[in-house]
């Protein structure tokens, strides 16, 4: 017996993000995000911070099981 790959079993994002190609309102998003973070480090170093509290705690968790 032969494995036959599926077909169809993509949705239209899926298929948009694989082949690159983003909407403009996704690239404006993406633009205006890396602008704001330029201009604000302390805003980097808050959403570093948050980040970091967040694989602690699930860490945390995950060992005492």
């Amino acid at each position: 017996m032969t494995h036959k790959p599926a077909e169809g079993n993509y949705s239209d994002d899926e298929i948009e993000q694989i082949l690159g190609m983003e909407t403009p309102e996704v690239k404006f998003a993406l633009r205006e995000i890396r602008k704001a973070l330029k201009e604000d480090p302390l805003l980097v170093a808050g959403l570093i911070f948050a980040f970091g509290v967040l694989v602690g705690v699930s860490l945390s968790r995950g060992h005492r099981s």
